[in-house]
């Protein structure tokens, strides 16, 4: 029946989808399981439309329902426990929507502290004071950055409820492609000059480069011990800082130093980030050598993070879009209006969290 096949598909493409967010792993498959099946509905069930084990079903139910995301129900008679999702679905998806946003909190507690630290020594070397430099930006953007989401919170959630905010459709965003807009873009992401030899001179003193790298691994192994994604996507945040911090053409030799990352999984990254045209390879006279170099200003790259998420929103629904195609050729279910209309509320939350980052996009620009 193609009711059963859409929500065995659905449920699989947003576990796959979300795989790289804080999330455990089946997490999302169990709580998509809970909200598409649009009753109360138990763990055989959930196993049914899943695939997971029973004791992966329980445990990810124990923190779905500690989330509040679903409700725990008990029938008379029945010995089974129930879970059911008890609000509307745009509710649910502004919720859902919530607890993704939370996972894009920079912790960033530990960089005063460790700037105050970098300061001591900043007038004894030049790179400790681009390292000091370097750690305020951070701290700053990452502010910047979950300020803009702070702020908004009435707006996403009159965006995913009403399609609305403030009364007035946010539809329409000419401004991103307005003359203005584009010229400022580009102003933003112009790439970084590449600095003259001179000016990132090696240090002389031994006990000085120990300290700086001292001070560097400390910043990574707490940078690091924040991110939850996969392997190669720590991996390309980490390098990717990297070449940020550095902000100079370095080598995968000194890339392997700093991060201690294999060889081979920083080559797979500098080549993503080659395709992503988010660094550039730079050849020096005479010197066999491959050099990297940052391709982004601070500005760009929240520019990206935003971007990111647009993305994200546009892929699932479109996917969703397919889904719902699907699902209008299947006459022979009554099930199949239940769902159509569960999906078509998922598939406007989608397109309305989009919007949302358009207008995140238009506060930062016009900030």
């Amino acid at each position: 029946m193609i009711t059963e096949k859409i929500k065995r598909e659905f449920i699989k493409f947003m576990e796959e989808t979300h795989k790289d967010l804080i999330y455990p792993t089946n997490y999302i498959g169990v709580l998509m399981a809970v909200f598409i099946e649009q009753k109360p509905i138990a763990q055989d069930r959930i196993r049914e439309l899943t695939g997971y084990s029973i004791t992966t079903i329980s445990q990810n139910l124990k923190l779905i329902v500690s989330n509040q995301l679903v409700d725990r129900i008990k029938e008379p008679k029945v010995r089974k426990k129930f879970y059911t999702v008890s609000v509307t679905p745009r509710i649910f998806m502004y919720d859902f929507f919530k607890s993704i946003i939370e996972s894009y909190e920079d912790k960033v507690d530990f960089i005063p502290p460790l700037i105050e630290k970098v300061s001591e020594y900043s007038q004894k070397h030049e790179k400790f004071q681009r390292f000091q430099d370097f750690l305020k930006k951070i701290y700053e953007m990452s502010e910047v950055f979950m300020k803009l989401h702070t702020n908004t919170k009435q707006e996403l959630k009159d965006l995913i409820i009403t399609g609305q905010t403030n009364g007035t459709s946010l539809l329409d965003y000419s401004l991103l492609e307005s003359p203005e807009y584009l010229d400022h873009l580009k102003k933003l992401v112009q790439q970084p000059q590449i600095p003259q030899e001179e000016l990132y001179q090696s240090f002389q003193s031994e006990e000085l480069s120990k300290i700086y790298n001292q001070l560097k691994n400390k910043f990574y192994q707490k940078f690091r011990a924040n991110l939850t994604s996969s392997q190669l996507m720590s991996a390309r945040t980490v390098i990717g800082t990297e070449l940020l911090l550095e902000n100079r053409p370095i080598t995968q030799a000194e890339i392997e130093t700093t991060t201690n990352y294999a060889r081979s999984l920083i080559s797979d990254v500098l080549n993503l980030l080659l395709n992503y045209k988010m660094v550039r390879l730079i050849k020096k006279p005479g010197d066999n050598k491959k050099y990297y170099m940052i391709n982004q200003s601070w500005e760009t790259r929240l520019l990206n993070r935003l971007t990111i998420s647009k993305r994200y929103a546009f892929n699932v629904s479109q996917r969703i879009s397919k889904m719902l195609i699907q699902l209008k050729k299947d006459k022979s279910s009554d099930e199949r209006i239940s769902l159509l209309d569960t999906l078509s509320h998922i598939q406007h939350s989608f397109i309305q969290f989009e919007q949302y980052y358009k207008f995140l996009e238009m506060r930062y620009i016009k900030r």
